[in-house]
């Protein structure tokens, strides 16, 4: 698995996470506990998060599967709560974006601080295309 590459980073935490892998299209069966997760096309990095709450993890996948598929549409005369951001919209335009190709690699963790520090390395060791921060580090001038 991609995220193994962290092995030393879940030891600080005094973690020993089951990872888990599911077809992005599948993000229905992901779990409503919180953890952490990474989008995968092959090798590329598109997006890493955590998500918790009552939702968890697959409340946060049902807005990158929006945003991957440019859906900001209104339902019920309601906003459906995605935003589209720059790094999106770029990845959008590239001919190899094909979310229906994409994995999720992802890990349950309940402690809010293990959560932080960790997508914080996850950032920094996997470069991901679509997050805000990864985004403004490879467009700055």
């Amino acid at each position: 698995m991609r995220l193994d590459t962290l092995k030393g980073d879940y030891l600080r935490c005094g973690l020993t996470p089951e990872i888990c892998k599911v077809l992005f299209n599948d993000w229905r069966k992901m779990p409503a506990r919180s953890g952490l997760y990474s989008i995968w096309h092959g090798d590329t990095c598109i997006y890493v998060g955590q998500g918790s709450g009552r939702s968890g993890i697959r409340g946060r996948l049902k807005h990158h599967w929006n945003k991957a598929h440019g859906e900001f549409k209104t339902t019920a005369g309601r906003p459906n709560g995605t935003q589209d951001t720059a790094a999106w919209a770029d990845g959008r335009k590239r001919a190899d974006w094909v979310p229906n190709a994409w994995e999720v690699e992802f890990f349950e963790c309940s402690s809010a601080v293990a959560r932080t520090y960790l997508e914080g390395a996850m950032l920094l060791t996997l470069g991901p295309m679509c997050n805000d921060e990864s985004f403004a580090d490879r467009t700055a001038v």
